[in-house]
This record gives structure tokens, sequence and C-alpha cells, in this order.
């Protein structure tokens, strides 16, 4: 967790989904925060959530594997993470928090190889 760290208090300038093309599963969520490129994805084998943090990514070669869908266009800065751990010791949840009037909160959740998303607003 400690390389998430240096994300807290930075702005997301661009969220995107990216969804598998055969099944429309969502396969990847990316923050571009700042420079860096944070993804979280599934672990086909144990349904476990993998964050991964990236200097650069290919977005027109994901646009070939994946079809992508903006989250949104505003900024908004980062006020926590979390990595989620169900009962079973599995990673399976991830979720940041903005800083925002509205109290917004995306959460990802890995289930049978595939990703679900949640935003939400406390304050609305």
């Amino acid at each position: 967790m400690t390389e998430l760290d240096g994300l807290t208090g930075k702005e997301v300038t661009q969220a995107f989904t990216l969804h598998d093309l055969e099944q429309g599963w969502l396969q990847q969520v990316v923050f571009q925060v700042e420079d860096t490129y944070l993804v979280v994805k599934v672990d086909a084998d144990t349904d476990e959530v993998i964050l991964d943090l990236l200097a650069a990514m290919d977005l027109q070669a994901l646009d070939k594997q994946f079809s992508r869908t903006q989250l949104s266009n505003q900024r908004k800065r980062i006020s926590y993470l979390w990595r989620m751990t169900n009962q079973r010791g599995y990673e399976d949840g991830f979720q940041l928090e903005f800083d925002d009037m509205e109290g917004t909160s995306v959460q990802v959740l890995a289930e049978a190889s595939r990703l679900y998303l949640t935003i939400f607003q406390r304050y609305r």
C-alpha cells in the first residue's frame, strides 16, 4: 500500500473503464492520477483485485482489445484509498474517496473473473 500512499491529495485528471469485447465484462478501471495511471483489474485465477501503477499507457492498443468508456470529465483530488479484504482473506475490493462537495467514492469489487463498479455520493 506504500506506493498508493503517494496518490493521496493528488488529482485524478481522467477515469475510464475497459470492457471485454467478447463478453462485455468490466475488466479494468483506470484512473489517471496526474502523470501516473492507477489500473484496477481482476486476476482471473483468484478473482482478486490487482492494482498497478504505470508511468504510461498505450491507449490505442487498449482500444483494440477493450471497449473504453469515460467515467468522468471532472478533476477530483483523492482523499482516501482502501484495499478491501473479505472474511476469507481474499483482496477482492478497492475503493477511492474524493475530496469533493458530494463526498464521491468509487468502489470496485471482483467476482467471477469480472469487476463490478459502484459510484456513490455521501452528501447527495
